[in-house]
C-alpha cells in the first residue's frame, strides 16, 4: 500500500475524486429533491429529469468504485493529533459515506430496473436484465429515499467537522484535501 504524495496529504488523485463526487452529490442531491416536484403530464420533461438523475447516479457509483480502489492501494494520510471522540467520529463519518455512496445508487439503478421502463445512461438505454417487480421497486424506492437521508446527515458532519478544523482549530487539516496550507508552513 502506497502513502500519500506527502506523507501529510491524500494523492492527487484521491484529492480530484473526492472533490469531483463531492460536487455531483451536492448538484445530485438537489436535483433529486427538485424533479420531484416536475407534474407528471406531459411526461417528456419529468422522464428527462429522472434520466438524467439516474445517469449522474450510475456515474457517481462509477467514480466511487475508482475511489473505493484507489484507498485501497493508497494508504490515507494519518491524522493529526486529536481527541479519540473526534478521530472516532472522522473515520465512522468516511465509513459510512464510502458505503451509502454505493448502497444510494445502486438502489437507485435496481429500483428503476424494477420499475419495467429501461434505465438510460446519457441517452444510451441499458440492457434490461430483470422484469417489473412492483414490491422490489417500492422497496429499494424506500431505501433509496432513506439512505438520502444518511447522505445528507453524513455530509452536513463531514462539513462540520471540516469548518470546525478551518475556522475553530486553524490546524491545517484542509490541506490535506488540497485547500490552504499546512499548519506551521
Amino acid at each position: 500500500m502506497q502513502a500519500s504524495d506527502s506523507g501529510t496529504r491524500y494523492t492527487r488523485t484521491a484529492i480530484a475524486l473526492h472533490w469531483l463526487i463531492a460536487i455531483l452529490v451536492i448538484v445530485q442531491f438537489s436535483w433529486g429533491w427538485w424533479m420531484q416536484e416536475i407534474p407528471k403530464q406531459p411526461v417528456g420533461p419529468r422522464v428527462d429529469a429522472f434520466n438524467l438523475h439516474k445517469s449522474v447516479g450510475m456515474t457517481i457509483l462509477a467514480l466511487m468504485v475508482v475511489r473505493i480502489l484507489w484507498r485501497i492501494g493508497h494508504r490515507p494520510p494519518p491524522l493529526p493529533p486529536t481527541s479519540a471522540w473526534q478521530a472516532c467520529t472522522a473515520r465512522l463519518t468516511h465509513a459510512v459515506l464510502y458505503t451509502v455512496l454505493v448502497i444510494h445508487p445502486l438502489s437507485g439503478y435496481l429500483g428503476s430496473e424494477f420499475s419495467g421502463y429501461p434505465v438510460k445512461y446519457f441517452g444510451m438505454t441499458l440492457p434490461s436484465w430483470a422484469g417489473k417487480n412492483e414490491a422490489l421497486k417500492d422497496f429499494l424506492s424506500g431505501m433509496h429515499l432513506a439512505t438520502s437521508w444518511v447522505i445528507a446527515t453524513a455530509v452536513a458532519l463531514h462539513v462540520a467537522g471540516a469548518l470546525k478544523h478551518a475556522f475553530v482549530d486553524r490546524d491545517g487539516l484542509l490541506a490535506r484535501m488540497g485547500l490552504g496550507r499546512n499548519a506551521g508552513s
